[in-house]
């Protein structure tokens, strides 16, 4: 029995230490971010202690941050990272937070739980690789970054994988948690087994929630120009090849088509493919329904869900279930997702669609949610479906649960 495993027969409280390479306030990185902290608020709340291993980028613009801070009960210890403009363009070859691989090989031990966050990057390789015996349990959430890519990003993570033998690391997890059974099978296909793999949803802060649905209506649209009986589709994702703007704003097409009042609000932070997507808008003549809103955080985003008749979001690749789809379902408004990034138990309770990567499905499935009543049908059973088994407070205390598990002495 390990000394972690003794402590724990003494006490509740568990010592958990997240490794992630953005954390809170980097929002503008994504969903991974996001849950990661809501997750450690939890914990915290629950009454455990969380540490915080990450890097010090936040966003271009934004002033260094604390390289030590607690930040809701949360102890964060931020690592630099290059300032260089290649550091910036090409992340996956020279994004290396300074001083974390030594935390990492001196420290990991010190707890009694590890959280690894996401996927492809060094904080894995330097966590994993090499390190039975010296660093406490880890359990590994990927956040459906190990899935297979697009374009050249497939090609990068093949030879990522190839070069650093992804397969080893993810058999040296302890535990490997998958947010559907499609992630469960990604996971399979790096070598897990089943018994490391367990099956816990991505949640949404209930704070969050209350607080979403206590904004008034209507100032989303207002700053927009979006009027009061127009059906609003509001898509929220940074905007990149992968998300899928590509074959949404085609299938827009075909919805205004059959509802001439239909207008479409992209919001996201760019990430080298605003220009291409409003080409795209301009020729398929759809400048007059189509508003580019740009990236929105905290109450803001919020304010964007409540305010559409539909959300949607269109990836061509698996990620997984989608932050932002789960949040806009949390305030009443149903959704049109892809399968790539599903919501376990959205159409089983009829609370949105999911289809497959196709414009004529995207359209259909759209037509057919406001056609249908959107919010004031499809929205409730969203909500719903959110509040009974997508809060933070619920899937924070199963991972608890697995982190206890994984000290327990059969498991030595």
């Amino acid at each position: 029995m390990t000394f972690a495993q003794s402590q724990l027969s003494n006490r509740n409280r568990l010592r958990i230490l997240q490794v992630v390479p953005r954390y809170a306030p980097a929002w503008a990185f994504g969903g991974g971010v996001r849950i990661t902290y809501e997750l450690a608020k939890q914990w915290v709340a629950q009454g455990h202690e969380v540490t915080v291993f990450t890097s010090d980028e936040v966003a271009a613009g934004i002033a260094p941050l604390l390289s030590k801070e607690i930040l809701d009960g949360i102890c964060i210890e931020r690592f630099p990272v290059a300032r260089h403009p290649l550091a910036r363009r090409f992340p996956f070859m020279f994004f290396r937070p300074r001083g974390l691989k030594h935390a990492l090989r001196l420290r990991s031990n010190d707890f009694d739980v590890i959280h690894l966050a996401e996927g492809r990057g060094p904080h894995n390789r330097w966590l994993l690789a090499g390190s039975h015996g010296m660093r406490a349990p880890v359990a590994w959430s990927a956040y459906g970054c190990l899935a297979e890519g697009l374009g050249l990003r497939r090609g990068y993570r093949w030879g990522h994988d190839l070069a650093y033998n992804t397969k080893r690391l993810v058999r040296s997890a302890d535990r490997l948690v998958a947010q559907t059974e499609h992630e469960a099978d990604v996971y399979r296909s790096f070598g897990a087994v089943n018994a490391q793999i367990a099956l816990l949803p991505l949640a949404v802060s209930r704070q969050d929630i209350m607080a979403g649905m206590a904004l008034a209506p209507g100032s989303f649209r207002t700053k927009h120009g979006i009027g009061l009986d127009e059906e609003l589709v509001v898509f929220v994702g940074r905007l990149s090849y992968t998300k899928g703007l590509q074959l949404l704003i085609p299938a827009f097409t075909e919805v205004l088509r059959a509802r001439p009042k239909a207008r479409l609000a992209i919001v996201g932070w760019d990430q080298g493919y605003e220009s291409e997507a409003r080409t795209m808008v301009h020729k398929c003549g759809l400048g007059h329904a189509v508003v580019f809103a740009g990236p929105v955080f905290g109450a803001e985003r919020f304010a964007a869900y409540r305010d559409a008749d539909v959300f949607t979001l269109t990836p061509g690749f698996f990620e997984e279930t989608s932050l932002a789809a789960l949040e806009a379902c949390a305030v009443g408004t149903p959704c049109v997702i892809t399968r790539q990034c599903e919501i376990p138990g959205l159409e089983a309770a009829s609370g949105g669609l999911m289809v497959d990567y196709k414009k004529e499905a995207i359209a259909g499935a759209l037509i057919q949610v406001l056609a249908g009543g959107g919010r004031a049908v499809w929205g409730v059973r969203a909500c719903e479906l959110i509040k009974n088994r997508f809060t933070t407070e619920v899937v924070a205390a199963s991972h608890v649960d697995l982190f206890t598990s994984m000290l327990a002495p059969t498991n030595v």
